[in-house]
């Protein structure tokens, strides 16, 4: 019986700005996140200046695809404020991996 792959982390930094003007870039970096094929990912946001919409958007994006296929998703390095902002939109548990 073939043994499976050893579940792992793939961890993916972000840089910069999560906005309207920067997700096209960001988008394609998140990419290489969407490739795994086992074990869990995690993105890191602590060198993230802003959030915008469009980066929660991102960020949805990659929970939704990544849980579709049973990897396990997490946020890391997010600023408080940013949970606050958005936890009207019931997208909290997105930054509950770990703040900055």
């Amino acid at each position: 019986m073939a043994k499976k792959p050893a579940a792992s982390t793939q961890a993916l930094s972000l840089e910069g700005d999560l906005d309207v003007f920067s997700i096209h870039l960001q988008w394609e970096k998140a990419q290489t996140l969407l490739t795994t094929l086992n074990g869990s990912a995690e993105v890191d946001l602590s060198a993230v200046g802003d959030l915008d919409l469009s980066g929660l958007q991102l960020l949805c994006a990659l929970d939704r695809d990544l849980r579709s296929r049973g990897i396990a998703f997490k946020v890391v390095g997010a600023k408080p404020e940013w949970k606050t902002r958005f936890a009207p939109l019931g997208t909290a548990h997105l930054f509950e991996g770990g703040g900055a």
